[in-house]
């Protein structure tokens, strides 16, 4: 699809858009649980989505503050192993999700992803992130993966830190209002269909659904764009 450089402001969702989420996620389910990892083999990919749908759908509880954060991370790894017909107790998933937060600090930028981004600088785009999480967690994130030299600080938007999260239209509205978007197409890029998606369909951005992972759609709706990889993106 083609993107005008001149007229439009991209931003990204951080957590396995602008990253390989799934290769820590492996790595530290061999480590704190190898015999779940073993019986799963080849199907961890399939595994692995599915902790992603459950955390989609426990962050409204989240929201709600029905649960704390580091309770539907637990929660999502207990509802995915429930799926396969295993079972991960929340001791086994609090060690997995603390594994995982170690292995999340060796990520780095894929190749495609940084080629991307340095075109959108040469091209003067106006870019961005906007991200659900912690605000220490994301911003080691983006520390590791060294996107400070891409995105402006005052351009990255961390769902703790401003006391608002995807799918809430409010947090586009606010970047919108924050990064004075009223001239730009504005496109909202992300591999979440719930959180990113429907997030932006309810808002007057342009949802790019990254769905590397070949995900069914939640519903059958119109407005948005569907990738599954960044070099289909053109910009003009």
């Amino acid at each position: 699809m083609k993107i005008d450089s001149t007229s439009s402001a991209i931003f990204f969702d951080l957590d396995d858009t602008l990253y390989d989420l799934m290769a820590p996620f492996a790595s530290a389910l061999q480590k704190e649980l190898p015999h779940v990892s073993h019986i799963l083999d080849s199907e961890i990919d399939l595994f692995f989505s599915a902790t992603r749908h459950h955390i989609d759908g426990l962050w409204k509880e989240y929201l709600k503050g029905e649960k704390t954060l580091q309770e539907i991370r637990i929660e999502r790894y207990r509802l995915a192993a429930r799926d396969f017909n295993l079972t991960i107790s929340t001791d086994e998933g609090k060690r997995l999700q603390e594994q995982y937060e170690v292995e999340q600090a060796k990520i780095s930028l894929p190749a495609d992803v940084e080629a991307l981004l340095r075109e959108l600088n040469d091209k003067n785009v106006c870019i961005g992130i906007i991200t659900n999480g912690t605000t220490e967690g994301q911003t080691n994130k983006i520390k590791t993966l060294e996107l400070g030299q891409y995105f402006l600080d005052n351009h990255i938007f961390i769902s703790n830190e401003i006391g608002l999260a995807k799918p809430q239209p409010e947090i586009f509205h606010f970047v919108h209002e924050r990064c004075q978007l009223e001239n730009y197409t504005c496109y909202y890029i992300g591999d979440s269909w719930n959180l990113d998606v429907e997030g932006a369909l309810s808002t007057n951005w342009y949802p790019i659904w990254f769905n590397h992972r070949d995900r069914e759609p939640q519903r059958q709706t119109e407005g948005y764009l569907e990738i599954s990889n960044l070099s289909q993106l053109y910009i003009v």
